[in-house]
């Protein structure tokens, strides 16, 4: 981190990163933003950072992009609210993540979605997994 960065627009730059990295299927520079104690919570469960990263690998082939709407920043924790646009019939699921940055690694993210409209994702992803 720069010295003219403050803390804010830095966990944002890097909280942006990490959704723009998911959106462009680049787990190589997902994974180097994630420290390696990262806890990921999501739907009533915490993830490790390996389990989060093999998480986010099985979502990948029904995701198209993610769409930032805005990412606000108060100290090390930064909000990011984004569409998860799918090719499923689920079609752009509203997403938010909140993600705690220590240096230049997340520490933390807490993933909160709508399960329902995120179903036909999960559908669509068993469907093409089947023989």
């Amino acid at each position: 981190m720069t010295q003219q960065q403050s803390i804010p627009d830095h966990s944002a730059a890097v909280a942006r990163q990490y959704i723009d990295g998911v959106g462009r299927h680049d787990l190589d520079t997902v994974g180097g933003l994630l420290a390696d104690d990262l806890s990921a919570i999501f739907a009533g469960q915490t993830l490790g950072r390996d389990a989060w990263l093999a998480a986010l690998k099985r979502l990948l082939p029904a995701l198209v992009r993610n769409d930032v709407r805005e990412v606000f920043a108060d100290g090390d924790r930064a909000c990011v609210v984004y569409d998860f646009v799918t090719d499923t019939a689920a079609g752009a699921v509203p997403c938010v993540e909140l993600v705690t940055v220590e240096g230049d690694a997340i520490t933390r993210i807490e993933l909160i979605f709508d399960r329902v409209a995120f179903a036909p994702v999960n559908e669509a992803l068993a469907q093409r997994a089947a023989p």
